[in-house]
Parts: structure tokens; sequence; C-alpha cells
């Protein structure tokens, strides 16, 4: 097993506390409800986050030729223990797993030089029927990179053919994060991307929090929270899967807690994906399928097939379900070029503009027997549904400005001194309908900040050519759009202030544009304006 490393773990701590965190970020991050999961903390460990690259000696990873590391990364999370299994997860900068390594070794896919980190990884990712035209579909399973509307938690690809991609990782901007040590867990926010140039907008944040149950066990919630206007379905909300070459062979749990060999190995085999219910809510790859005794790597995502319609319920009181179609899926690269093994669970659920979605779901990293035990103990503890958060129930988050000689004013979460008062509070939690207040710091000379609803403001815009002449049924859908060059901005870094009610949805507050130091900072892009907006 890898042993603690007390001359990094040390310094690793102190980095973690006084470099990663801030308190002001907490608010926005406290999201999900309890969990009521058994913990399987019967044994000594802690749980250290870590800031500072320095990746493992004991069980180094390989990745391709070209492939880079250290762009991708955010944090180490590790759980330390001389009596249990250690491991180490690696976060990238958009919230994504892209290693976890433990006793087996390497776990993750060692990428591909047009994927570093964006595809191979363990992330949410959304996709929306409604921003696709099929007719300009390449072929089957394939969409035509300008009219991609699939979000990634990760970034961008690299190295495409597609005129304009970059050559260099563009991850997911992180807007906040949050380490709590007595609650051994690790939260990040992100905005989401369209991997690839494209005319559609990318308007989704994403909150993934990470926590460390003991023995091996870790809960994965994810948030998403649709900003933007148009409807998306989850394409595969728990997108990830496993080195081949460590973890060659694939297990699904039965309903009665026992488990069986999965053979298809192709994401297209009829029998790769089928009901939750027909399930035990788990599978896992493993070293071999037939040795309880064998590593494994397991997800445990439950095997409820319908979620209930909160809005409904408090409209009529009555309940109201909706079909949510989960399913599951495995498949792998037998043969192929990709030493990949492809775990994911697939929720056709919608999320409307101005919609939420949560999904709890654990990762099992231990031997066959020991996944299996954790599935019996867990799946009914997993879960997938929208939330809805109310306005009279989210904290306040006061904002200050900060100012300072030669220094450009800052909108600030933090206190900048002891009788500073806020010029505004905004939401913490996204409520309904609610605009995210964006503030971004030009990466020009002056480094000046600027307040937004829209995080694309300062992105790189080129003309699209409409593929439909005059005219055409659907001419009008693609007349003067353009496309979104994310990577080409000017902006140097994003963080997330809080949430505003546009005036429409709401009767209390005051304007944005009335709060006049805030007002001058404004600039709306493509998104909602500062007299649209209603702040407390």
């Amino acid at each position: 097993m890898p042993k603690k490393r007390p001359s990094i773990v040390a310094a690793l701590v102190f980095v973690a506390s006084s470099a990663a965190l801030h308190s002001a970020d907490a608010p926005l991050l406290d999201l999900f409800p309890k969990s009521n999961a058994p913990a399987f903390l019967t044994k000594a460990s802690e749980f250290v986050v870590s800031k500072q690259f320095a990746p493992n000696q004991h069980f180094p990873s390989r990745w391709a030729p070209g492939v880079e590391e250290r762009p991708a990364f955010h944090a180490y999370l590790m759980h330390q223990s001389t009596d249990e299994r250690s491991w180490e997860l690696r976060l990238g900068r958009g919230g994504q797993i892209y290693s976890i390594v433990s006793s087996f070794g390497e776990a993750m896919p060692p990428q591909r030089p047009m994927s570093h980190f964006n595809d191979e990884v363990w992330q949410m990712v959304l996709f929306s029927n409604d921003a696709v035209d099929y007719d300009l579909d390449k072929g089957p399973g394939a969409i035509r990179d300008e009219i991609n509307s699939f979000v990634h938690q990760s970034g961008l690809y690299v190295g495409r053919k597609q005129e304009h991609t970059p050559d260099k990782p563009f991850y997911c901007p992180l807007l906040a994060s949050h380490w709590d040590e007595k609650a051994r867990s690790y939260t990040m926010m992100n905005w989401g991307l369209v991997p690839t140039i494209s005319i559609n907008r990318s308007d989704v944040i994403f909150v993934t929090q990470f926590r460390d149950l003991g023995a091996g066990v870790i809960e994965l919630n994810h948030l998403c929270y649709n900003f933007g206007t148009f409807t998306y379905h989850t394409f595969a909300t728990m997108w990830g899967g496993v080195r081949t070459s460590v973890f060659p062979e694939l297990v699904l749990s039965n309903p009665d807690g026992s488990y069986r060999f999965h053979t298809p190995f192709n994401l297209q085999a009829k029998s790769v994906y089928g009901p939750v219910m027909d399930t035990g809510g788990w599978a896992a790859a493993t070293q071999n399928a037939a040795n309880p005794s064998a590593f494994a790597l397991g997800l445990i995502f439950g095997r409820d097939p319908t979620w209930l319609d909160q809005r409904k319920l408090k409209q009529t009181g009555k309940p109201h379900w909706q079909n949510s179609a989960t399913v599951y899926g495995a498949g792998d690269s037998r043969g192929g070029e990709r030493d990949y093994t492809v775990i994911n669970m697939d929720n056709r659920v919608l999320i409307k503009p101005g919609d939420c979605f949560i999904r709890r779901t654990y990762m099992v990293l231990g031997t066959l027997n020991e996944v299996s035990e954790a599935g019996r103990k867990l799946e009914a503890h997993t879960y997938v549904r929208p939330i809805d958060y109310q306005a009279e129930n989210s904290p306040l988050v006061p904002v200050y400005l900060k100012t300072a000689d030669k220094a450009p004013p800052q909108p600030t979460l933090e206190k900048p001194a002891s009788d500073a008062q806020p010029l505004c509070q905004l939401y913490a939690h996204p409520v309904r309908h609610s605009k995210p207040v964006f503030l971004l710091q030009d990466g020009g000379a002056t480094g000046e900040y600027i307040l937004t609803t829209d995080p694309m403001l300062q992105c790189r815009k080129l003309p699209f050519a409409n593929p439909y002449p005059a005219g055409h049924e659907k001419h009008a859908k693609f007349q003067n759009r353009h496309q979104y060059l994310t990577h080409q901005t000017r902006t140097k870094s994003w963080q997330l202030l809080g949430y505003a009610l546009p005036a429409a949805k709401n009767a209390d507050g005051r304007k944005l544009n009335e709060i006049e130091p805030l007002a001058k900072l404004f600039q709306p892009g493509e998104c909602a304006k500062a007299e649209d907006l209603l702040v407390r």
C-alpha cells in the first residue's frame, strides 16, 4: 500500500489551509442535502488536501506521450492510514477526477493527445437536444463540432482538425472551493464548458463534493445549475472509467445482492445498457471477476428509476413522479487503441432553464468483496433528482468593495476591514431562475475587475456561416450566430459572488444598477443587465 509521506503531508496541510480555502466561499458550496450514509471510519486515518504538485513516487502514473499532468492539476485528496488501504485522488481544475492511485497502482487511463484529462476522466456531462441540428451531424453517434451542445465538467479538447481548436488544454474555470476538515470533504464549483469551438453557449455551473467515508469509500455529490436559455438532457451524469490493463474485467450486481461477470465490451452493444432495477445498484471493474479478493473499483449508483417533481407536490399537494429512464453502461477498447473501460450512469432527465439537478453516488476502492458489501449498504443512499432552492431559505452573502492605492476597486466576499459595511447581499444558493453574478479580472495591465452575468464576456467570437440558404425552414435558427472561442479570452480569473433574482421574478430588493460602485463595474455581455437584477 502507499506509504505515508510525513515530510510532505505536514507542509501540505498548511498550504491547503492557508491558500486553498476562503471561508467566505463556504455558504456558496453548502448545497447538498445531509447524507445519512453509514461511515466506515473504524480505523485510524486522516483526510489530507494538498495544492502542491508532487506526483506519487510509490505508484507513478504513466501518461500517454505528449500528455502533461501539471496543467490539469488542482488538488490531491489523500486518505492516509497505516491500518488500512490508503488512496489518492487527483482532481483537475474543472473538478474532474483524472487520477486514482492505491494499492493497485494508477486506475485511470493514460489519456489521448487530443483529450488531456477532459474525456477519460470521472466527470458530469450534459447534452441538449434543443441546441442540436441532426441534419448537420457527421454520422451516427457523431456531432459536428461547431454545433456541439455537450457541456463537460473538465475542459476543451486539443489538437482537433477544427479551425481555432486550442493547441494546449483549457480547463473549466474554478469559481470557488472549500475543504471541510471535520466533515472530511472537499468541494469545488466550476463553470462548465462546451469542449469544442461551438455556436452554443455553456451556461452551466457544476458543483462537486468528495467526501471520505473511510475504508476506501468515497461519497460523490454532483450538482448542475442551468442559468442559460435552453433545456439540457443529461447525456451521462456520471461518466468515467478505468485503465483496462489494470482492471480488465467488469461485474454487474444482481437485485439479490450477488454479482455477475459483465461481458459486453462495446458501448454500442445492445446488452450494455439496461434498467437499474435489473441490478443491485452497483457495478465494478476488477482484476479478476472470479476472485472476491481481487482488487476492484466500484461505482454505486442505486436503483431508483424515478424522481419526484417537488414543484408539482407543492402546487397540488400530491406526489408527481417523472420517469428518469436511468440506465447503467459499460464498455472498453479491447482490440482498440484506448486503454480505457467505460463505466457510466446515463440519466435521461430534463434540466430546464433556471433549474438545478443533483446526484449522489459512491466510489469504492478495495477488493471485489469489499465493493459488494459496500454496494449492499449504500445503494439505498444514492439519489438523482431536481432540487428547488427557495429564496426565503437561502443564506445571503455580503458583497464588499475593496479599495487600495494604485489598485482597481474589487468587489469581494471577504470583509476588508472590521468596520466595513456591505454594499449589498446576494443569495448563496442558486435560487430557481436566479442569475449568477460573476467577478472577472481582466488579464491586461490594469487588472481591472468586472461584474457580469456572462462568464463568456471577454471570450473571442467569430461569425458562423449559415449552412442553410434563405427561405429554408432552418435558416433563421442559424442566422446571425457566432462561434465562441472560450479559450481565447482576456479574462485572467473567474469567481462567483452569489446569485441575484431577475426583477420580473422577485418583488423585493434593490436594482443592482442603483448601487453606484457596483454599477460602474457591471457589464452585461449577452446576459442579464444590472437594471434587470435585484439584490438584497
